[in-house]
Parts: C-alpha cells; structure tokens; sequence
C-alpha cells in the first residue's frame, strides 16, 4: 500500500482531465464551470446539482450530456462509491462512442483505470490507462497524454517493473517540459528519484529529487520530495541531514494534511535518531507513525467495507447465473446418458431379435440337412457380416465413450478449479474470478452441445468427414479453450501463426491437438513454455508442437510410438494432474483415420516435440 495515500494527490489533477467542452451554449458551458468548481469543495451539493440537471436535460445524446456524467462519475469516485462511478464510466464510454466525442471517450477510460488503482489492480489499469493514452495520442492532448504516462508509471512502479515505470516517467516528464507543464514535470522527478531509490542507484536518485528540491514544488510535492531525500540521506547513512530533511517533510505534511507521507516521514526520522543513539526521540517518532498508521489503516478498512457492501449484489446475481448455467449442463449431462442407455438397449434388442432369428433357420436347417447344405453356408456367410456390422456398431460405441469421457474432463476440470479457487480468494477479486468461472461454463455447454451433435453424426459408423482448413485459425481457437489452465499454471504459449491450409476433418482435428496441448500443459512446470509453429513438407503440412516439461522415458515412448493400440500409463502432472491413459490412444487413431501420422521426439527431464504431418489441402 506503499502508494495508496499518494494515489489520492495524484487522483486531484486525473479527475481533472483536461475539458474541452465541445458545442456547448454559453449557459451549458458556465454550468459545466460552475460545476467543476463546486465538485472540490462541496462534492454532495455538487452530485446534487448534477442529478438534477440530468433529470432536466432532454438530449441525452449530447456533448453537455457527457460533461455530467464525467462530473457525475468523478465525484462517485472521490467518495469511494467505486462501483456506481465504474457504471456512469461505463455510460459515458459508450454515449461518447455513440456521438463520436474521443474526450469523453478517454476520460472514461482513464477514470476505470483509476478505479482499478484505487483497488490496488495495477495491471488492470495498465490496460485501460494505456487505451486512453491511444485515444489521447489520437487527438493530440499533451496534457492528458502526460497524466497517462505517469499513471502507467506508477502502476509498473507498484508492480515492481522499475524499468517501465522509469520509461513512462521519462516520457510524461519529456512531454511536461515541451508543453510548459511544470507540476507534472516536478511530479515525475519526484517518481524517478524515489526508483532509483528502490535500486540504490542513489546519485541518480539525488539527481531528480535535488532538481526538484530547489525549483519550488507546491507543498504537496515539497512534502513528497523531502521525504525521499530523507530516505537518501539515510542510505548514505548521513543521519544528521536526514533528521533536516524528515523534519521539514513532516512539518509541511501535517500543514496538507498529507496523513500518508507523514506516517513515512515519522517512520524515516525514528530510524535516523535511533542510529544515533536518541532512543527517547526515536519512539517519540515512532509512536507518532503508529498513529498515522492506524489512522490511514481505519480509512482504508472503511473503503474495503463500502466496495465490499456495493460488490455484494452483484456477486450474487452472478452466483444465480451460475448455479443457472451449472443445472443446465447437468440436465444436458442426464440427457446424454438417457441417450446412450437407450442405444445400449436398442443394441440388445436387435442382439436377441438376431439369435431368435438364428435359431428358427438352425431348427429349418436340420429337417432337411442334406438338401440345405449351400443355402446353410450362405446363412452363415449372412451371420458373419452381420456379426461384423455388429462389431463395429460396438467399437463405434466404445469409441464414442472414450471421446465423450475423455473430452469432457479438459472444461470440466477448468470450472472446478475456478470453483476451488473461489473459496481461497477475496472478496474484491471474487469477480474476476466468477467471470472466468461463467465463460468456462459456456465453453462446457458449447462443448457439450458440440460432442452431442457430431455423436449424433456417428451412431451408424464411425466417419471422417475430411475438409479444407486453415489450420493456425483452428489452433487459435484451441489454445483459447485451455488459456485458463495455461494461465493459472504461469506457461507460455507460444503460437506462430502461418497460412498454411490442411485436408482433416475439423472435428477430430480438434481432439488430435487438443489432447497434445494439453498433455504439455500436464507435464509443463511453472513459467515454461510451450511453441506451436508450422512447416510445409511437400505434400505436407507439419505442426510442431513442442514444451519444455518433463519429457517421457523411453518405456512410454515406445509405448506410444508402437502399432498397437494399448493405452499408456499416465502419470501425475507437474501440478498433480490425473489423466486416463485415452488421450494418446485417441491421437493415434484420429490421424490414422485422415491418413495422417506423428513423429515424437522427447528425452526425461528436457520437454517432448510432437511433430503432425497431414495432407496438404489442394485449391481444387
């Protein structure tokens, strides 16, 4: 929380992103002024005004229109009611999208970034502050480009990214002094003397906080300054100055009431007269940052409560989705098996009708053998086929289950992963959390209905319904069904794109590289990677597959590289995943069907390639 209380500065001259009021009337434009005034000061009598005159506009399509909700959305903000200031920032987003305004349009993307700030979710707010920063290039705003970069800066800075937080402050302090900006150019040396701080590099870091020191910073970034040269100084082990510089920080801070710096300045100043053996001046100090402390600690617990109280409704509407979306898949669930049970019956029903059948013509046959002897062998020839049809009627059984079991584990374990998890998290992220929960359903359902309808295609024989495809769009597709896995595991997944088209059914394509990748992912540690690229080989079109994992012994190689159709022995994944032993068998047999084949090249310890060679798709 190193930065929570500085954010709240910083966050006075965000939500004052630069207006320009655009084909306003002279009364709509001293009402917008008046407002913006008003919002510091009296912030409720302003949200009042502002609701009425709302309730008074009739274009709700309008410039005007936009100028209050961004005033409306800001003062949500201050008051920490984050959630109702996100959903006017989601209003102004897309009225400013409707009416083609880009400065409503990066002010709601700058305020959701600062929502996410304020909540300590940086690299959210990277993500948005950055989309503003597009919006506000676009439109040449150097002010607000500016408060862009330092945001970002600070984001990387709190992520422990000093490089990047060290490039954004470069920039922004760059722009500050082109355009004659002289608070955010203080504002963004203060920020890289306090990273060069955090890397010891302490002649950098006197550098920018001395440059700011000596060029009159208003009192909030003189409070800020002195602070940092306070932490210098007692690197440096220069106590004496150190207690010069926290002193005159503390002071100025008390005056702002800038509880924040000075709790850190108390702090710094009890380290300096301890190192000097003023032990009673030290706990005098000491005590005074415990105070700030519990003070700032009992506002920042006061802000967990509101966004906790605003974030209950929604996580129990989203718990009803759920719950909704989970009923479902079982009742798809008890659908297929009903299926499937009536199969099996009508299998057997056929079985007996064909054995009565049997017997009739063996009791015929034995009342005149001699005669019948031919027509016998042809009856028998007869039973054989049919007990061949019958055999593969059964095989394409066995299959379908095999696919069916072993397809549904992938999506079905995602979701109770998501659910495990969303016993250990917070409140505050339960959210994000539910969300990825709600799209991992879908994709059960999708997959559910996807598997029920090619099950359908195949219940009188097993097919392969080759076609031509673009093989990366597919992959991308799969590597998207199993991001959530690879994500929560921290592996990379590298996909080189190519435009290279195969002849395969896309189905069973589907199974093929969806059971490698996640074989990889299986046996794939934390941050490692996984490549997938391609090759054309004459008639060929290869993907290579390959993961820097736990490789396979040669028991299990040759295993899988044999003729027969033995499932292998799977083992335990790198985060204790259990597999079935299917996944190989499947592989082997699907590109056996689309006259294709596999080459594997792994070793213990060092990772597996997988390299699928499948005919080249011709344009005809």
């Amino acid at each position: 929380m190193r930065f929570n209380f500085l954010i709240l500065f910083t966050v006075f001259f965000n939500l004052s992103f630069e207006l320009h009021p655009q084909q306003l009337s002279s009364s709509q434009d001293s009402i917008i002024t008046t407002l913006n005034s008003l919002r510091f000061n009296y912030p409720d009598s302003a949200l009042d005004h502002i609701n009425n005159e709302i309730q008074a506009t009739k274009n709700t399509k309008s410039d005007y229109y936009a100028e209050l909700l961004f005033l409306k959305s800001a003062i949500q903000y201050v008051q920490s009611n984050y959630l109702e200031s996100r959903n006017t920032y989601r209003k102004l987003y897309n009225l400013s999208h409707e009416i083609s305004n880009d400065i409503g349009i990066a002010r709601a993307l700058n305020g959701r970034g600062l929502i996410y700030l304020g909540r300590e979710l940086y690299d959210e707010a990277v993500v948005e502050f950055s989309k503003a920063l597009k919006v506000n290039k676009k439109i040449g705003n150097q002010r607000n480009i500016t408060v862009n970069l330092l945001n970002i800066g600070i984001c990387y800075q709190e992520l422990g990214e000093l490089e990047k937080a060290l490039d954004s402050y470069r920039k922004s302090y760059s722009i500050a002094e082109q355009n004659d900006l002289p608070i955010y150019a203080l504002m963004n040396m203060n920020r890289l003397g306090t990273v060069f701080l955090d890397q010891l590099e302490l002649d950098s870091a006197e550098y920018y906080l001395l440059k700011v020191y000596y060029d009159s910073p208003n009192q909030w970034e003189k409070s800020y300054n002195l602070s940092g040269l306070a932490e210098l100084e007692l690197k440096r082990k220069n106590y004496h100055k150190a207690i010069e510089y926290g002193a005159e920080s503390l002071r100025i801070a008390k005056e702002i009431g800038a509880k924040w710096d000075a709790s850190e300045v108390a702090l710094k100043l009890s380290q300096a007269h301890e190192k000097l053996g003023y032990t009673k001046k030290a706990l005098e100090f000491h005590k005074l940052h415990k105070s700030y402390s519990d003070s700032l600690l009992n506002e920042e617990m006061n802000r967990e409560i509101n966004w906790a109280e605003l974030q209950q409704a929604k996580a129990e509407n989203n718990q009803l989705n759920i719950e909704k979306e989970l009923l479902s898949a079982k009742s798809d669930r008890n659908m297929l098996t009903i299926y499937l049970m009536s199969a099996l019956i009508l299998f057997l029903v056929i079985l007996a009708f064909l054995y009565r059948r049997h017997l009739k013509q063996k009791d015929k046959y034995n009342q005149n053998l001699s005669s019948i002897n031919k027509q016998l062998a042809d009856k028998k020839l007869l039973i054989e086929i049919q007990n061949q049809e019958l055999k593969e009627i059964n095989n394409t059984k066995n299959r379908l289950f095999s696919i069916l079991s072993h397809d549904l584990r992938s999506p079905i374990s995602s979701v109770k992963q998501l659910l495990e998890i969303g016993d250990k998290i917070s409140t505050e992220d339960y959210t994000k959390y539910s969300k990825k929960l709600t799209k991992e359903v879908g994709k059960v359902d999708e997959q559910i209905n996807a598997l029920l309808k090619w099950a359908n295609t195949q219940m009188d024989g097993f097919e392969t319904n080759p076609q031509k495809i673009k093989l990366s769009d597919y992959i991308s597709a799969y590597i998207e069904d199993i991001s959530f896995i690879a994500d929560e595991k921290e592996v990379e997944i590298i996909h080189h794109i190519a435009d290279f088209y195969a002849w395969i059914d896309p189905f069973q394509l589907k199974i093929i590289v969806n059971n490698l990748l996640n074989n990889s992912l299986k046996y794939t540690s934390k941050e490692d990677q996984i490549k997938i690229d391609y090759l054309a080989h004459g008639n060929q079109i290869q993907i290579r597959i390959e993961d820097s994992g736990m490789g396979m012994d040669e028991e299990t190689l040759a295993i899988i590289k044999s003729s027969s159709n033995n499932r292998t022995y799977s083992k335990e994944g790198t985060s204790k995943e259990i597999g079935t032993g299917l996944g190989m068998l499947l592989v082997k047999q699907f590109l056996s069907f689309n006259h294709s084949s596999m080459d594997i090249e792994s070793k213990e310890g060092t990772g597996t390639r997988f390299v699928l060679s499948f005919p080249k798709a011709k344009d005809n």
